[in-house]
């Protein structure tokens, strides 16, 4: 009887078996990043986060997943169903946290996963990087974001030279790199603190690509260690700052509470590996600033060690606070090659004693890499100082508004250079300078002036034009300036801010007839030719009614030109000097695209080209 039972059982449970098919088997899910409590650091431009989750099925089944976020953990949404085991969420919200969570199906069963949550990145970053420091930005450089050594985020710099991001609250490290380019790091960024760093991307001048280890130690103004330096409140008027690396540092510069550079900086130092000098604090009080040590090798590899001191002296009272007066500013565009040379004299001595002639050759015909390629661009500013007393120096502040104000950089001087971060031809911006007082006070502003920098042109020789025979012996010279981008048509170099009347074009000493048989032999038109706007120049060639033609001597005396041309001859011709210049009330601005001499342009600015030509009979 029993065994009757167990039989039927058995029957029962093949019928049902065939009847309802095998038991489904529960897919499995997990989480897997962001991990559960994560702060996640992410891109400005999209800010986005990819939700990654792991998953799989008995059966070997396909999966589906339902993303769930929100704002809360009771109150999630779904935002998704996709077939990967991943999903990007973009335009998130930086400082906010997110609850997320993923349930999957194999089409007859579901399964849901923990609850996790992640905080965006609060700390608006931007990283502005430029090749040298009188051009614009370097674009398509790479810029990592790390921390222990860790890469956090990536990206590459964009028109603008710009990398942005939103990161969590702690130090990092910023590694900034690219083909052909010596690698530039910036050590200890704190974004709560900086928002805003500038750093540069050198041109590699060698192969040896190594990043110096730079270490930073202060000292009293007695010459005591202080062991903790940013655990420590200085209060001192002064500390020594002792600054030692593993490579050679050809130039070493310092700047209080600004990224110092070759025109801005309260330290520098030439071709050493250790070196210590007093930096004053007094015009501090009160405040955490962060103290840039920028360090170049050879290579230009470059390293912008920060660390942040937090000064609370007792200052003598200050009870009078004045701004400067007078300000005015001397603005250049220039297209001219400035080379790699343009560095001090010991800088020189060190590459031309450690690098091949080869190598040197080919650092004198670099030109700088620049967003807007071949430019340079920086205001030069000054003031008359403020009385003496309780005086620390000046900040100079610059704005695209007139109303919010960032710090370019400090001097103790009545002058400065804005060595041109970000300065864009054709914009206005507003300056102004605030007398800094020995207990961190400002003044109020001094006068603010309006600086709009000027574009870059070029010049068209018409005629005679190059190879033209038969040339008369009185020939009429034309040329006339053309945008330097598209040069069949004319250049607007003020912008929308500036009329072209208003704009002077400059050509002195010129044309230059060059004598190609008798090579210290030249003409030249010695008056300086000046049109309002970009206007087309001409010129006859008349030595016997015009008596500002000058023929040059080989003796390089000069004398009147009263004959024509030969006959059957030869020439060169092209400009010596062609400037743009605009003045207002606030000072001036010059755009240089030839400079051989005249001292318009801070540079030796060749001539892009001469045209050759070959006389006639009259």
């Amino acid at each position: 009887m029993r065994f009757k039972w167990i039989l039927l059982t058995g029957v029962f449970v093949l019928l049902l078996y065939g009847c309802l098919g095998p038991v489904n088997g529960l897919p499995t899910v997990s989480l897997i990043s962001p991990y559960d409590g994560q702060e996640v650091a992410v891109l400005a431009s999209d800010k986005a986060v990819t939700l990654k989750s792991t998953a799989t099925d008995p059966e070997g089944r396909s999966l589906t997943f339902d993303v769930y976020m929100g704002t809360s953990s009771t109150n999630l949404s779904k935002i998704a169903t996709v077939n990967e085991p991943e999903y990007t969420v973009n335009n998130l919200t930086p400082g906010q946290t997110y609850y997320w969570k993923v349930i999957v199906s194999d089409g007859i069963s579901s399964v849901e996963s923990p609850i996790w949550s992640f905080t965006v990145g609060g700390n608006h970053s931007l990283v502005k990087v430029l090749d040298f420091t009188t051009g614009s930005a370097t674009v398509g450089a790479t810029v990592d974001i790390l921390q222990n050594s860790n890469v956090v985020i990536s990206t590459t710099t964009d028109e603008d030279g710009h990398a942005e991001f939103y990161l969590p609250d702690g130090r990092y490290d910023i590694k900034i790199t690219g083909e052909g380019k010596a690698t530039s790091v910036v050590q200890n960024y704190d974004p709560g603190i900086l928002e805003t760093i500038e750093t540069l991307s050198r041109r590699a001048m060698t192969d040896y690509n190594v990043v110096p280890d730079v270490t930073v130690e202060l000292f009293t103004p007695e010459g005591t260690p202080i062991t903790d330096p940013e655990a420590t409140t200085l209060t001192f008027d002064s500390v020594q700052v002792k600054v030692t690396s593993s490579e050679l540092m050809y130039v070493m510069y310092i700047g209080l509470d600004y990224v110092p550079s070759a025109v801005a900086r309260d330290i520098s130092a030439f071709n050493t590996e250790e070196y210590t000098a007093t930096i004053s604090l007094s015009r501090f009080d009160g405040v955490t600033v962060p103290m840039h040590v920028v360090v170049y090798t050879v290579n230009d590899t470059r390293v912008d060690k920060i660390v942040y001191l937090t000064i609370d002296r007792t200052p003598p009272e200050v009870t009078e606070r004045i701004a400067p007066t007078g300000l005015w500013y001397a603005g250049w565009t220039s297209d001219a090659d400035v080379e790699y040379y343009s560095l001090p004299s010991p800088i020189k001595q060190i590459l031309e004693e450690k690098l091949p002639k080869e190598m040197i050759k080919e650092l004198k015909g670099y030109k700088p890499e620049h967003n807007i390629p071949e430019t340079n661009i920086f205001v030069q500013l000054a003031w008359t100082h403020a009385p003496s007393t309780n005086r620390a120096g000046y900040n100079i502040y610059r704005s695209t508004d007139g109303e919010n104000w960032e710090k370019v950089a400090f001097t103790t001087s009545y002058y400065r250079f804005d060595k041109g971060f970000d300065l864009e031809p054709g914009k206005k911006y507003y300056y102004t300078v605030r007398t800094v007082y020995v207990d961190g006070t400002e003044s109020e502003n001094s006068n603010v002036v309006e600086v709009i920098p000027l574009d870059l042109f070029k010049v068209k020789l018409i005629s005679p034009a190059d190879n033209q025979t038969n040339v008369s012996r009185t020939p009429t010279f034309r040329w006339k300036p053309v945008n330097w981008i598209d040069q069949t048509s004319e250049p607007h170099i003020g912008g929308e801010f500036i009329d072209d009347e208003e704009i002077y074009f400059i050509y002195e000493g010129s044309p230059w007839i060059y004598d190609t048989t008798l090579s210290e032999q030249h003409i030249f038109y010695g008056s300086m030719i000046l049109t309002f706007g970009p206007q087309e120049v001409i010129l006859p060639f008349d030595p016997i009614s015009d008596s500002d033609w000058v023929r040059i001597l080989p003796d390089e005396s000069q004398i009147q030109q009263t004959e024509p041309l030969e006959k059957f001859k030869t020439y060169e011709w092209g400009l010596d000097c062609a400037v743009a210049y605009y003045e207002s009330d606030d000072g001036y601005w010059i755009s240089s695209t030839i400079d051989l001499g005249y001292y318009w342009d801070r540079w030796t600015n060749e001539a892009d080209y001469y045209n050759r030509f070959t006389t006639g009979d009259n």
